[in-house]
C-alpha cells in the first residue's frame, strides 16, 4: 500500500466537542495520570511537594499525550495505515466527523499548550526541564511520523517506557526535587510495564490490520501468541518488580498495598491468554488501562501512607 501522505481535507464546519474527545482517546490518559502521581508521591516521601509545579506538570503532560493521540490518528490516516473499518482508529476523518486538517491542527495546538506550560516550568524549576520536554515532544511526534515512524518499526514499546514510564515518573519527581532518584527510577519500571501493556494490547487487537499494511509492531514481528504472552509478562512483571524494589529498600514497605489489585491483573491475563475473538482484545485494552490507573493510585496511596507513618512532608 502506498505511504504517500494524503493532503489534509478542509472541513467547512467545526466538529462538535464529542468528536474532539473521541479523537483524544480519553481512556488512554490514565497512562499519564499514574506516573505523575507516583513520581510526585516519591518526592513527597522525601519531604517535598510544590502544588503549582505539580499542577503545571500534570496539565502539560496531559496535553502532550492528547496531542500524541491526535498525531497518531492523523498520520495513520495519511500513511494509509487505517481505514474506516479499523478497530484501532477513531475513524473521525473517514466518517467526515472531522477533517484531516482539523485533527492535525488539534495535535499542533495541544503540543503548543504543552510547550508553553513547559516554558513556565523552566521558570519555576530550571532550564534542564527543556531536556525532558524536548525528549517527550520528539518521541511523541515521531512515534507515528516520518522519518522514524517508531511504532511501525516495533520500537513503540521501548519509546513508550522512556517517555511515559521513565521520563514522566522520574520527571514528576525531578520537578519537585532536582536530582536523580533511584526510588523514582524503580517506581517507573512497574508503572512503565503497565503503560507498555496498554499499547501492546492495542497492537494485539490490531494484529490483522497491522499485518496487512506491514506495520511491524511486536505482535506482527513475532506472532499473535507472542503478543498475548508478552502482555502476561508485562502485567505480572509489574507486581514482581514492585515486590523486589520493596525488598531491596528502594520503595517503602507500604507499597505492597498494590497487591490488592493483583486479582484484577490475574483475571486480565487469563482472559487475554484464552481469547480468540478481537472483541476480547478490545475489552482488554480498557481493562488494562483501568488496571494501570488502579495500580498507580494504590501505589501512590501506599507511598502516602508511608509519609503519614513517618510524619515527613514539607511544602
Amino acid at each position: 500500500m502506498s505511504e504517500n501522505i494524503v493532503q489534509p481535507s478542509v472541513g467547512s464546519k467545526q466538529p462538535g466537542w464529542k468528536y474532539w474527545l473521541k479523537t483524544a482517546r480519553l481512556f488512554t490518559l490514565v497512562a499519564t495520570v499514574s506516573p505523575l502521581l507516583v513520581g510526585t508521591a516519591i518526592a513527597g516521601y522525601e519531604r517535598t511537594f510544590h502544588p503549582l509545579i505539580f499542577l503545571t506538570t500534570f496539565v502539560s503532560c496531559l496535553f502532550l499525550q492528547i496531542g500524541t493521540n491526535y498525531f497518531n490518528e492523523y498520520f495513520d490516516y495519511a500513511y494509509g495505515l487505517d481505514h474506516e473499518g479499523s478497530l484501532g482508529a477513531s475513524t473521525v476523518i473517514f466518517r467526515n466527523e472531522m477533517s484531516a486538517g482539523q485533527v492535525l491542527g488539534g495535535a499542533i495546538g495541544c503540543f503548543v499548550i504543552a510547550a508553553l506550560l513547559g516554558i513556565l516550568l523552566v521558570f519555576l524549576v530550571g532550564p534542564e526541564i527543556l531536556l525532558f520536554g524536548l525528549t517527550g515532544l520528539l518521541i511523541a511526534y515521531f512515534y507515528s511520523a516520518r522519518p522514524f515512524k517508531l511504532a511501525s518499526r516495533g520500537l513503540g514499546d521501548i519509546m513508550v517506557y522512556i517517555a511515559m514510564g521513565l521520563l514522566m515518573t522520574w520527571g514528576a519527581y525531578y520537578v519537585q526535587i532536582q536530582h536523580w532518584s533511584w526510588p523514582a527510577f524503580a517506581a517507573s519500571i512497574p508503572v512503565g510495564f503497565l503503560i507498555m501493556a496498554i499499547m501492546n494490547m492495542n497492537n494485539v487487537r490490531d494484529y490483522q490490520d497491522d499485518l496487512a499494511v506491514n506495520k511491524k509492531t511486536l505482535p506482527v514481528r513475532f506472532g499473535l501468541n507472542f503478543g498475548k504472552r508478552y502482555h502476561a509478562t508485562l502485567l505480572m512483571g509489574s507486581y514482581v518488580t514492585t515486590v523486589l524494589f520493596v525488598l531491596v529498600g528502594l520503595l517503602p514497605i507500604t507499597s505492597l498495598i498494590v497487591l490488592v489489585t493483583f486479582p484484577l491483573a490475574f483475571s486480565n491475563v487469563r482472559s487475554v491468554l484464552q481469547a480468540t475473538d478481537r472483541k476480547v482484545f478490545m475489552l482488554g485494552i480498557k481493562r488494562t488501562a483501568m488496571l494501570n490507573l488502579q495500580f498507580g493510585v494504590v501505589l501512590t496511596l501506599g507511598i502516602l501512607l508511608a509519609i503519614l507513618i513517618s510524619g515527613r512532608i514539607s511544602l
